[in-house]
């Protein structure tokens, strides 16, 4: 008690100023509407900008349980978009009619892929339970993608074009002229076209497609186009394209098979060619 006294006693001219300036506020307020009126307006001025103030530090620190709640949101769409995608997987095959051959197109997803080796491979999430086999093609809207070599029940493995081993017939479109697709391991973006004789024309900018004499491939898919060619020593060129699609972005594919494919493979087996 005696503390508050020194206080008042001490800072009385201050406390009278104060009070004073108060009792002058409140009778300015109660004669003048002018003033009343900018009075109330600052204070709701005032009053709004610490709402406002308020409400920005309460929204930042409930960031972090927002974030974590469009993460599950984000999680559920994602496990909803994979359901779709192998439910069409399943169920949407398709059987097309091609240069008088009939094959089936069955729509995968990629699900591992590599592009920096040397034999290269990709996997799909369909396998024996969807009827695939060995020796499949695989496609991409934008081109052929690989040969199918293995399976489980739910997956199957693919040999990439951009695998030493790979090799199909191919041809020049403007010509029509064969030759065998490869890749040589240097880059993948390009392959080769090998095999194509040395008589034949070739021009920078030339299309590269499928000649449908493997039976895993229909005809006239678009592989590439030409960026470069030499002559090999011998009568052969040696033509190098640019591949159409970009392996690194390879999310969706569609693994092919002609349906008169065994019957091929059968009647390849039992000709007997005749010793000359």
């Amino acid at each position: 008690m005696g503390n508050l006294l020194r206080f008042i006693l001490r800072f009385r001219g201050f406390i009278l100023f104060l009070v004073l300036e108060g009792v002058a506020l409140a009778m300015l307020l109660q004669n003048a509407d002018y003033q009343r009126t900018q009075v109330f307006s600052a204070l709701q001025a005032v009053q709004s900008y610490c709402y406002s103030m308020g409400s920005d530090v309460s929204g930042y620190f409930s960031l972090r349980k927002d974030n974590e709640g469009l993460l599950r949101e984000n999680a559920k769409l994602r496990n909803a978009l994979d359901h779709y995608q192998n439910q069409r997987t399943a169920t949407d095959i398709q059987t097309e009619q091609l240069n008088g051959k009939l094959f089936t197109f069955l729509p995968a997803k990629v699900v591992n892929n590599t592009t920096n080796k040397q034999h290269n491979l990709l996997m799909l999430n369909v396998g024996e339970e969807q009827g695939i086999t060995s020796e499949m093609g695989v496609i991409a809207d934008n081109g052929v993608v690989g040969i199918v070599i293995n399976t489980s029940e739910h997956y199957a493995i693919v040999m990439s074009l951009l695998n030493r081993d790979f090799r199909i017939s191919a041809r020049l479109k403007r010509s029509g002229h064969l030759g065998t697709l490869m890749w040589d391991g240097l880059n993948y973006q390009e392959a080769i076209l090998s095999e194509v004789p040395q008589h034949v024309p070739v021009m920078v900018g030339d299309t590269v497609e499928t000649s449908g004499h493997s039976a895993m491939f229909p005809e006239g898919i678009t592989v590439g186009t030409v960026i470069y060619y030499k002559t090999k020593k011998g009568n052969f060129h040696e033509i190098r394209l640019k591949l159409n699609g970009d392996f690194k972005k390879l999310r969706f594919v569609n693994v092919v098979k002609s349906i008169h494919y065994d019957e091929q493979k059968n009647l390849e087996k039992q000709t007997i060619t005749p010793t000359q």
